[in-house]
């Protein structure tokens, strides 16, 4: 079975609780705080802030008309956050709106070119559309806007590991992403793949020197 995506339903929404406008506004993401963006001393209005996390319990109760009213009323009340686009294009691409999903994500990324999520997500977009090549230059660009995104970690994996067949480096990125992620239960999963990458990789390497002489 095909390893599916962390960086959709549930999960997602979850993660970008945390990420929502310090994705946005201005300069480089750095790390993810509720009240605050890369600039110091910026605050966001918290009615923005909590209309945002409103829009993500909705995803996550899988209320998407809710989620989807609230975030549109936000990106046009703050056109500059970066976090109400991203999630716009979780729920269009959950919609099977792919085109929907490309457009809000580079509204997101012209609002702010170094908006890690944004990147990520649009490599899934470009990894489900057989775009391998693209989907990797963008989880890449994720991980230059940000080196400890751990979704890009495990997504740039799963591209390596099951599309593209660069087992070696599949398992550099599975390893990145249990470092960072902090989650138990998805490091244990992954750490299996890690395993049985390695061990094909040890027969290929056995194989070969087994060869005719």
């Amino acid at each position: 079975m095909l390893r599916s995506s962390i960086e959709s339903g549930r999960r997602l929404a979850l993660l970008l609780a945390v990420a929502l406008l310090a994705a946005c506004a201005a300069g480089p993401a750095r790390q993810p705080q509720v009240q605050g963006s890369g600039e110091p001393g910026f605050d966001y209005p918290q009615a923005a802030v909590d209309d945002f996390a409103r829009a993500l319990g909705y995803m996550d109760a899988g209320d998407g008309e809710r989620a989807r009213e609230l975030l549109l009323g936000l990106s046009r009340r703050h056109p500059d956050y970066a976090g109400p686009y991203v999630n716009l294009a979780i729920l269009a691409a959950g919609d099977g709106d792919a085109a929907a999903a490309q457009d809000y994500l580079q509204q997101a990324l012209a609002v702010c070119q170094h908006c890690a999520p944004a990147w990520n997500q649009l490599g899934i977009l470009h990894r489900q559309a057989g775009r391998f090549d693209e989907a990797e230059q963008a989880y890449r660009a994720a991980l230059d806007s940000d080196p400890g995104y751990a979704y890009a970690h495990y997504n740039l994996g799963v591209l390596y590991d099951l599309y593209q067949q660069r087992h070696a480096l599949a398992v550099e990125q599975y390893e990145q992403y249990i470092a960072l992620a902090g989650d138990e239960r998805s490091a244990e999963e992954v750490g299996k793949w890690i395993a049985d990458l390695r061990r094909r990789l040890g027969l290929t390497a056995r194989t070969a020197q087994a060869g005719p002489e």
